[in-house]
């Protein structure tokens, strides 16, 4: 662990992430020792940042450098999160924009395969997302409803569940972005009330519009994926995964998805 760019093994007390979960995070695949779509992600940080008051410093790219050159790794993954100061004040008034910058290295295997190649079963979660418009698309580290929908199922058999709004949206999967395949059209839930726009949705939807695959980001709801073709759940750390099965509802197709990971292969399996 480092913070603030050094190598630590103890962590300060003034920090309002830990008491009030006002930090931002990124969790980044690493292969041979190179942090994938690294300015990606910062990119998304520094949003972050401005849309909660922080102040984000440049010197962060290098710190990351220095901390992958000490620690080399194959495959792993490099987790950034920015929390706010304290300043010595309680309560939730924010007293500083400065933050204190975390970066965590550690191994990573690599994800399945039979997950990519196969598909996986999936289930639709009774926890709901809260709807928050100005917190929508950010990743910040209020993470509750996730950690409760990942408590729901075994992730051995469910390796990947999907969460809807508090008004019945389809929004997300647990950790990862949802797309739809339906008449060669590709939908993805709209996230301007909550969810977290992902980097890897952000590069299937780039990808998608090179293949000349039309692609939308509209309101879903579970009807609509009743009636789709094909699901699939994407992130920077797993890839694409499709889904075969969601609850009790089946899929026979994933030719969308196939034609997307041909492209984004080399990413994860390169």
């Amino acid at each position: 662990m480092w913070h603030n760019g050094r190598l630590v093994t103890a962590l300060p007390l003034d920090d309002r992430g830990w008491s009030l979960g006002d930090a931002l995070f990124e969790t980044i695949l690493v292969r041979h020792s190179v942090p994938v779509w690294l300015d990606e992600h910062l990119a998304r940080l520094a949003r972050g940042c401005e849309r909660l008051g922080m102040d984000y410093l440049e010197k962060l790219s290098a710190e990351i450098a220095a901390a992958l050159h000490a620690q080399p790794l194959t495959c792993g993954v490099l987790r950034i999160c920015l929390s706010r100061c304290s300043d010595g004040q309680r309560g939730y008034r924010p007293a500083t924009r400065r933050c204190h910058r975390y970066l965590q290295l550690s191994a990573y295997a690599v994800p399945p395969r039979q997950h990519w190649e196969q598909g996986i079963r999936s289930f639709v979660a009774t926890t709901r997302l809260p709807e928050q418009p100005d917190l929508a698309g950010i990743k910040h580290t209020n993470r509750l409803p996730n950690i409760l929908a990942r408590g729901e199922r075994d992730p051995v058999v469910f390796p990947e569940g999907l969460m809807l709004s508090e008004s019945s949206a389809v929004i997300e999967g647990i950790s990862s972005n949802l797309f739809v395949g339906a008449k060669g059209r590709l939908l993805t839930p709209r996230l301007d009330r909550a969810g977290v726009a992902g980097v890897a949705r952000a590069k299937v939807v780039a990808l998608a519009q090179q293949l000349g695959i039309p692609v939308s980001e509209v309101r879903l709801g579970l009807n609509d994926l009743y009636k789709a073709d094909e699901l699939f759940y994407c992130n920077s750390l797993i890839g694409l995964w499709p889904v075969r099965q969601l609850d009790c509802f089946h899929y026979a197709s994933s030719r969308l998805c196939q034609q997307l990971q041909k492209g984004l292969e080399s990413v994860w399996y390169g």
